[in-house]
């Protein structure tokens, strides 16, 4: 400490230390002066007063950290020296420090981050969603877990506070043993307990995030006790061939009227990283949140989701083989005496999946864990770019500072002192560039969340500036410092004395053209793997966009409204939709419409077991098919072919004979190319349908599946619960004019009647390829970006050579040489360049682009088209980069070059 303090001493009296070391010098000198009688031998006996001084101030300081100062100063007086090569520089770095540092912060929220609850590592998730009666018997049955907890997610809460218009909230319905078992205490007032979910609608209570109670209650205290009003559309639940209506005559519409009692940790944001809920509700409150949708009572019903802590002792294998013996009781017992020996067989090979749930349930790292790694990789080769362009600017400048340091060599410094100076400007570049990369990756977040703003999901992904961030930027700026500084600095540093100092102005201009093309090689290179890469993303994304879904999505709307929520029940609904469709069908505008349950790339489509006439099943798979409830003329309206029989009409209603058109892949696999009309299936244990029709094969959920089998029955003789009605609404213009009056219509059938959303299908259709439009639209924009880079590079780097061969053009040109044939030297160079990293590049996309097979629809990873487009472009910008130095060098004039010596 003594010691410590006595530096601390020092830096803060300097400039009184190096008075008084001067003094006490010049004592010491004077008295021996005086002693001897000569001043000369005094001196010399003395020694050297300013190594005597050094050695002082390196017992007395922190010699390194004044070096440190030193060099620092010395570099910011370098970099404002030449502005135009640090604003290049930094701004080089700064972009690619920038992307990078955005593009982890969505990896860190998704992929990396940790739950924010006690001992994350000790839960384990199921991937399988449930019934609640199913997860009554694994909680009560389980020997792995010391406790499991049930969630139903609900992303579209309609959330009315006191004295304010309803707005909407993310939240879930969770168990009550939820927040106990994931170790969370309220910051204010309590959580929800279990004795808040003993039976249904008995403690109506609600927990909000730390986050809502700040944005809508302002941080105050008395939002405890505040009752808000809370309810849901959307049912994200299968409900397994059973009516989701409550009982005749009840209408329950106005949702659930709950009390807030805590709000939860300002570091809670939900079980899933990558989200955030804004409250929390007793999953017995469901029939309430949720009206018209009794799921707590129906066994079939599929809508909770599970987790639980593990036991002590108890490891994720041994849970996971304990939970699969406990499933396959649960399914034996629930066969009873009466199971066959075929489902005796299916049982025993049944499998339950399971994953850590340290990161939570993992539905947002499954959807974009993928993109987000070739979205990584992207920008790190951009910064690989950008970190070559400033390793050929520090080339250039080294050589212009040849001069500066030879003499500092010849007069003692040493070669690692400065390889230590040439660094620390690097860094100092870098670290300029990872400051303002720090902005840009905050701006590159927000594009990026607005790309991501499609998917159906809670998503929350802050850019914070915290440890981990700071962290990674830091790392990276200073990573890329020394990748760039190191090679020019060796090579600044290892010159030969003698030949410099001879001052002439071959010897000045030096001889890193070699080096300096290698580098623009490799910057051409990696740019031809990007822009391939960005080739085949865009080309799948226009595959996507543009393959033939099997009918015309242009001026087709869709509107999406919840009959049951506004209290209709059993054959109302049919009745209302009906009364709704002729209404939107006599608007101005409207060239025809029709409803359905699922709609067009929305909805939830499960598959269902079903029996058909004359058809064998070898497997359980060849027994399920996809099924729609549609409205009257559906596929006449929409543009999809009946090949046979006819469409659903107006007379398939309740109390007519059940019926059913299929589509064609349906019709080859259960028919073998003979007529299915007439021919009849089974769904459940009592419904019959006869097959009226047969269509063509329409993509009207995913681009990418090949279609699958599926049947449509009427939407006013369900087989399955009615939870929701979307129009398909054809026009005759743009769409988006009829919002107004579509609402006026909805409003005129029932106020009560939610509209929960209304968009063009095209929309939903770009919805739907999120990822795809994601990857495509980043990794072009950087593959443009690494063009532009290496652009600047190739222009940098001819400019330099153009410079150091003054004095050879010219006398080239004295000789006779045309203004053409310099440019042609000049371009031959340049075309080496090009085609030497071209060549190198193409050929590791080769390899490199089989890894993105998975990502491409409707190409090959060697499309030609892309590899192509990808040299042309990069051929183009190379020749007009080099174009402009060659034509500078072509107007030099001979006597001038020949005096430039």
């Amino acid at each position: 400490m003594r010691e410590l303090l006595r530096r601390l001493n020092f830096l803060r009296n300097r400039d009184r230390f190096e008075k008084d070391l001067d003094d006490e010098m010049r004592f010491h000198l004077e008295m021996k002066a005086k002693k001897t009688g000569d001043r000369q031998a005094a001196q010399k006996q003395f020694g050297n007063v300013g190594i005597l001084k050094e050695v002082s101030r390196e017992m007395w300081g922190w010699t390194s950290i004044e070096r440190l100062w030193q060099d620092l100063r010395y570099a910011l007086r370098q970099l404002a020296r030449n502005p135009g090569f640090a604003s290049i520089a930094v701004l080089s770095l700064a972009l690619g420090i920038g992307a990078n540092t955005a593009i982890f912060g969505l990896i860190d929220h998704v992929m990396l981050r940790l739950l924010p609850v006690r001992n994350p590592e000790e839960l384990l998730v199921i991937r399988r969603t449930i019934s609640y009666a199913r997860f009554e018997e694994v909680r009560r049955r389980n020997s792995v877990f010391s406790s499991v907890f049930g969630v139903h997610v609900m992303t579209d809460l309609e959330v009315q506070t006191p004295g304010d218009a309803a707005g909407r909230a993310t939240g879930e319905l969770v168990s009550g043993n939820y927040f106990q078992t994931l170790g969370v205490q309220a910051a204010l007032g309590r959580t929800i307990l279990p004795e808040d979910d003993l039976t249904p609608e008995s403690s109506p209570v609600a927990v909000i995030s730390y986050g809502y109670w700040k944005r809508v209650f302002g941080g105050s205290s008395e939002a405890l006790g505040k009752k808000i009003r809370v309810k849901t559309g959307r049912a994200n639940a299968n409900t397994g061939g059973l009516d989701v209506y409550d009982a005749p005559g009840t209408r329950s519409v106005d949702g659930a009227l709950l009390t807030i009692v805590g709000v939860a940790p300002p570091e809670f944001f939900g079980d899933a990283v990558g989200t955030s809920m804004d409250l929390w509700a007793p999953m017995m409150m469901q029939p309430a949140v949720m009206p018209g949708r009794p799921f707590l009572k129906q066994k079939n019903a599929q809508w909770v989701n599970m987790m639980g802590r593990l036991k002590p002792g108890v490891s994720r294998s041994q849970a996971s083989a304990g939970l699969i013996v406990l499933w396959r009781q649960i399914l034996t017992d629930a066969a009873g005496s009466h199971i066959t020996e075929q489902r005796r067989r299916e049982i025993a090979e049944f499998t339950l999946r399971t994953e850590s749930g340290e990161k939570g349930f993992g539905q947002i790292r499954r959807q974009f864990s993928q993109p987000l790694l070739v979205l990584m990789t992207v920008v790190g080769l951009v910064l690989l770019i950008a970190c070559l362009n400033v390793a050929n600017l520090l080339l250039a400048r080294a050589t212009a500072r040849r001069k500066e340091i030879t003499v500092r060599l010849s007069l003692g410094a040493g070669r690692v002192r400065l390889i230590r100076q040439l660094l620390t400007e690097s860094l100092l570049l870098a670290g300029i560039g990872g400051v303002l990369g720090i902005a840009i990756a905050a701006l590159g977040t927000r594009v990026l969340l607005t790309l991501l703003a499609d998917v159906n999901l809670p998503l929350s992904i802050p850019f914070e500036t915290d440890w981990r961030t700071l962290g990674f930027m830091a790392a990276i700026s200073l990573a890329t410092g020394i990748l760039f500084g190191l090679a020019p600095a060796l090579r600044a540093t290892r010159i030969t004395l003698a030949e410099t100092l001879k001052d002439t102005g071959r010897s000045a201009a030096g001889g890193h053209g070699g080096t300096t093309k290698s580098l623009v090689g490799a910057q051409v290179a990696v740019s031809m793997l990007l822009l391939i890469g960005a080739g085949l993303f865009l080309r799948t994304l226009y595959n996507l966009k543009n393959s033939n879904v099997g009918y015309n999505p242009d001026h087709l709307l869709l509107m999406n409204v919840d009959p049951v929520s506004a209290g209709y029940r059993g054959d109302e609904v049919g009745r209302a939709m009906k009364n709704l469709l002729d209404r939107v069908r006599a608007l101005p505008g409207v060239r025809s419409a029709t409803f359905s349950e699922n709609g067009l790339f929305s909805g939830y489509e499960s598959g269902q077991d079903i029996e058909v006439e004359g058809f064998t099943p070898g497997s359980d798979k060849d027994k399920i098919a996809r099924f729609d409830q549609i409205g009257p003329d559906y596929f006449t309206k929409i543009g999809i072919p009946v090949l046979l029989g006819r469409d659903m009409s107006e007379r398939d209603v309740p109390g007519a004979p059940r019926v059913a058109v299929i589509n064609d892949t349906m019709a080859k696999f259960y028919f073998h190319g003979s007529n299915p009309i007439g021919k009849h299936i089974r769904y459940g244990k009592d419904i019959s349908l006869e097959i009226v029709g047969v269509v063509r094969d329409a993509q009207d959920h995913d681009f990418r599946d090949e279609p699958l089998r599926r049947f449509y029955v009427s939407y006013f003789q369900p087989v399955d619960g009615i939870t929701t009605a979307n129009f398909e609404i054809r026009t005759d213009g743009n769409p988006g004019n009829l919002s107004a009056a579509l609402r006026q219509e909805v409003q005129a059938v029932s106020r009560n009647l939610p509209i929960l959303s209304i968009k063009d299908v095209r929309e939903l259709m770009d919805a739907s390829v999120v990822q795809e439009r994601l990857i495509a639209k980043l990794s072009s924009f950087f593959g443009l970006l690494a063009v532009v880079l290496a652009a600047i590079g190739l222009y940098g780097v001819m400019s330099y050579a153009v410079a150091r061969r003054t004095n050879e053009i010219g006398i080239r040109m004295a000789l006779g040489a045309a203004k053409s044939n310099v440019i042609g030297m000049i371009l031959g160079e340049v075309a080496m360049v090009i085609a030497f990293g071209g060549v190198t590049g193409i050929v590791v996309a080769l390899a490199a682009t089989r890894l993105l097979k998975s990502f491409l629809f409707g190409l090959t990873a060697m499309d030609p088209v892309s590899f192509g487009g990808a040299a042309a472009l990069l051929g183009i910008v190379g020749v007009l980069a080099g174009y402009l130095p060659a034509r500078r060098a072509a107007k030099i004039d001979p006597m001038v070059a020949l005096r430039y010596e």
